[in-house]
Formats: structure tokens, sequence, C-alpha cells
């Protein structure tokens, strides 16, 4: 009976492992499409209570992407997708470490905008992040798709394509993106590492590590010279932590903010002004902020 049962376990092991392997290769798949595709479609993009109908379209040139979001709700004005709100570029897409706080459960084939997409779960092992759910396009892994979970099992936020047209780039323009590591991983995790600046910190969330910071949010912190900026990800959630001096005498003013499945939380510490914001529970920053110690000079 015991070998039995031992073998039995053994059988489910193996195939959790073989359903999580499949999971990442499926994400490895959409990661290599949001950077190599040429699309343009219709999302419907629902954040809280606030419904959006959207034109988007990716097109490569020269192995540069670039992403135009367009409202359908009223005006005709075209932004680029570092001034829009919603950008499918902004999809979680690194798997590093990811396997450490989430599971991967590979679902049914199902229908979105008339084409056969994958069902992709990631499910998180504890409350410091919210279940993600895909479903990835058959032939070419875009996500048609997407779904963020809270903790009360409640849709904060999605978006799914009603029409869209995929094509994939010319040769030469591939080349390029070979040539310039478009298809690597945008998250760059350094392990180990809880320093950064005038701040360490005494215990980052299970699972969170230091990310690389994207170039749209480079160019923000830019514009205030005595601003740090650090990001921390778990390989598909992330936080973005920014910490400036107080120069003038002012209240003290605590705030929190949620916008669909974004979170903004500011507070203040050593004479700092500290705000967190990412698509993580609130509790989650609140224990990123309560970590936060200052070793530089008042």
């Amino acid at each position: 009976m015991f070998k039995q049962t031992g073998i039995i376990l053994l059988a489910v092991c193996s195939t959790q492992v073989l359903a999580g392997e499949k999971g990442i290769n499926l994400l490895v798949k959409m990661n290599d499409a949001l950077h190599r595709l040429n699309y343009s479609g219709t999302i419907v993009h629902i954040k809280g209570n606030n419904v959006n109908t959207l034109h988007v379209s990716q097109e490569l040139q020269n192995g540069v992407s670039t992403e135009t979001v367009r409202s359908l709700n009223g005006g005709d004005q075209a932004v680029s997708s570092q001034t829009q709100a919603f950008s499918l570029a902004s999809v979680p897409r690194s798997v590093e470490s990811m396997k450490l706080v989430y599971s991967l459960d590979v679902g049914a084939m199902k229908k979105v905008a008339m084409r056969d997409c994958q069902v992709l779960i990631a499910r998180p092992k504890d409350k410091m992040r919210y279940l993600q759910k895909y479903c990835l396009d058959k032939q070419t892994g875009l996500p048609l798709d997407y779904s963020l979970i809270d903790n009360n099992r409640k849709t904060i936020e999605r978006f799914t394509f009603t029409d869209v047209n995929i094509t994939l780039p010319s040769a030469d323009s591939d080349k390029q993106i070979v040539s310039a590591g478009a298809t690597e991983p945008p998250q760059t995790l350094i392990e180990g590492h809880h320093y950064v600046g005038n701040w360490t910190i005494s215990q980052l969330p299970k699972g969170f590590s230091f990310g690389k910071v994207p170039l749209s949010q480079e160019s923000e912190v830019k514009k205030g010279t005595d601003t740090e900026h650090f990001m921390l990800t778990d390989g598909l959630s992330s936080v973005s932590v920014f910490i400036s001096p107080i120069t003038t005498a002012q209240p003290k003013v605590n705030s929190a903010i949620n916008s669909g499945a974004l979170n903004v939380l500011t507070s203040q510490k050593n004479n700092h002004r500290i705000t967190l914001v990412g698509e993580v529970p609130r509790d989650t920053m609140q224990k990123i902020f309560a970590n936060l110690v200052y070793s530089g000079k008042n």
C-alpha cells in the first residue's frame, strides 16, 4: 500500500514539474512575442470600475518597436506607451526566480478574438502578490486576454482583444532585434543585494529581488536629480520605490491610492518622502516601507 502511495505521489510531483516547465516555456514565448511581433487590434481594458476600448498597435522598424495606443471612447489622439495608462508592453514578462512564489497551471484551450489561445495561470503561494491569468495565442504567444485577481478572488484589472491582426517582422528587422538583445528578459534580478544609495532594506518580502528599472521610469526619475529609484520584482509582479529628500518644512502626509490593481503608498521617513508604486497588495508595500532603513546623513 505504501509503495502504491509513493508511486502516486511521484506521479503527481512529476506532473506538476512538467506543468511548471510548460508554463515557463509559455511565458518565454510570450516575452518573445511582445518584442518581435507586429500587431494591431481592439482591446477592452477594465480597471476597477473604469472600462475603456482602445486600439493598440505595435510596429517594428529597424529593430525598434513602437507601440501606439488610441482611445476609442472619445477623441482621436494617439499617444505613445510611455504616456498612456495602458500598454501591452507592460504585461509582466520576467520569469527568473518566480517559481519560488508562483505555481504555474496550464489550462485548456479557448477562443479569444477568433484565435486559439492557451490558458496559463500564475497562482501565488502566499498573499504577498496577486493571481495572474493569461490566454496566450497558440501560434505566436501574444497575450490575447489577461486578468489580475486579488486575494478575495475579485478581478481588479483585465484586458481582452476583441479583434487582432498579428504579423511577423521582416527578416532584416528580426536580425536587428536579435543583435540588440531585445529577446532577453527585460528584468535582470540581482540576488542578495540589499543596498540602494543611502538606504538599505533589512528584509525583502519573500521571492522579491532587485530588478532593472524600466527605461520609461528612468526618464521620470531624471526629472528630479535628488530622487533615488529602485525596483523590486518577484519575476511577475514589481514595486517601484521613489525616495527624495524633503527640503521644505511641510506637514507629515501619508496617503494610499488604489486604481484597479495599482496601489500607490506615500509616506515619510528620516526626512525623506517615500513613494511605492506597484500592482501588489497594500500589505506587501507596507512591509517594504517598514524594512527601509536610512544609512546616510540627515
